[in-house]
């Protein structure tokens, strides 16, 4: 399967670490067929190396699967949790990552410019992994009181004290036509204070099974479950 890069654009020309991948990691050569991707779109396409030069003609544009719009609003964890998070929540189809402070977060908003850099580069990387079309938004807000929350048609909010409402009974068959909020607590999970604020903007409580999951790894419970059920 061809190797999969996403591009600011699609101008025929590819520089700096995706040029460096092409010749020095994978060693390809002229006519080695890859994937570009841009503005949502992936074309096969063949490439041609001269000296210190990248450059390839598209052969054809790829179909795109149906999507789901799932935004993950993660409630800041701990240390490198953060790139854990961006990494498989990309590789599980988030369309956006929201990381934001919650009130049991022990982790604060720090050097964000230089986070989100880092965060943006594991994002584009396991897109291409994962074979996606696109690379997911990432973001960082001070709170989730700074979260347009009306623009969601469903808000899904995964809470350790709810032991009876699962998935399968709040989400619909087929969500390709809903834009989707998923919220999950930080280490120590939210408090009763975010349970009322989130259930003032009609928020719907749910659970991830029997089992406590890590604040990391709770949204791919969820997550897994939207992208089999999305169309």
């Amino acid at each position: 399967m061809s190797q999969r890069y996403f591009l600011e654009e699609l101008n025929q020309i590819i520089t700096g670490q995706d040029a460096h991948h092409i010749k020095k990691v994978m060693r390809m050569k002229t006519g080695d067929e890859i994937i570009v991707c841009a503005q949502k779109k992936c074309f096969l396409a063949s490439i041609e190396i001269n000296d210190d030069n990248v450059t390839y003609k598209t052969i054809e544009e790829l179909k795109q699967p149906s999507k789901m719009d799932v935004t993950l609003i993660q409630g800041l964890p701990k240390g490198s949790k953060n790139e854990f998070v961006v990494k498989y929540a990309t590789i599980f189809n988030a369309s956006t990552i929201i990381l934001t402070p919650m009130q049991r977060s022990i982790a604060k908003l720090e050097n964000t410019d230089n986070k989100l850099k880092r965060l943006s580069t594991i994002a584009k990387e396991a897109a291409e992994l994962a074979h996606r079309f696109e690379v997911p938004e990432i973001k960082f807000e001070k709170s989730m009181s700074a979260i347009d929350f009306e623009v969601f048609d469903l808000i899904l909010l995964a809470d350790e004290n709810n032991k009876t409402k699962t998935l399968d009974q709040v989400v619909p068959k087929t969500i390709n036509d809903l834009k989707i909020a998923l919220i999950i607590g930080p280490e120590g999970g939210i408090t009763d204070a975010e349970r009322e604020m989130l259930k003032n903007r009609n928020a719907v409580s749910i659970s991830l099974g029997n089992n406590i999951i890590p604040t990391e790894a709770a949204s791919l419970y969820a997550l897994s479950y939207l992208s089999i059920n999305k169309s």
